[in-house]
């Protein structure tokens, strides 16, 4: 079975030199009164009223121009999938965190971006790379 450690730590290693610190925004969405879910959650469904607030280098990559957003929108089974920027994040960096429900990114300038896609390489047991479609 290969290792893919080495290139974990590269990926680490490109995404730190070249990214930037952000905020993945994983929002409270448990409603207030259970009996009634309708109702929703009175806070503000971010971090600390409830959600998960996990701080991550981001490499920003443009979605158009580049093979990655084609890609990643044609997984998702349709074409008319855009994203304004693709989001890089080490899986080395943030071990144990499982990005497929975080919804929001706020960059270091306080500029939100919403997730409209979340994608794992993990070839064989070593998580090497998180990829977000991002919109604004």
């Amino acid at each position: 079975m290969t290792d893919f450690t080495k290139a974990a730590a590269t990926a680490l290693k490109l995404i730190v030199a070249n990214g930037r610190s952000v905020s993945l925004i994983h929002e409270n969405t448990t409603a207030d009164d259970p009996a009634k879910p309708w109702e929703g959650v009175s806070a503000p469904p971010s971090a600390p009223s409830g959600g998960v607030t996990t701080i991550a280098t981001v490499a920003f990559v443009p979605a158009t121009g580049s093979g990655l957003g084609r890609l990643t929108a044609s997984q998702q089974g349709t074409l008319s999938v855009a994203f304004d920027q693709m989001g890089l994040v080490a899986a080395s960096e943030i071990p144990g965190v499982n990005l497929e429900g975080y919804s929001r990114v706020i960059d270091s300038d306080g500029t939100s971006w919403r997730i409209v896609l979340v994608a794992k390489l993990q070839p064989a047991a070593t998580a090497v790379l998180w990829t977000l479609g991002l919109k604004r």
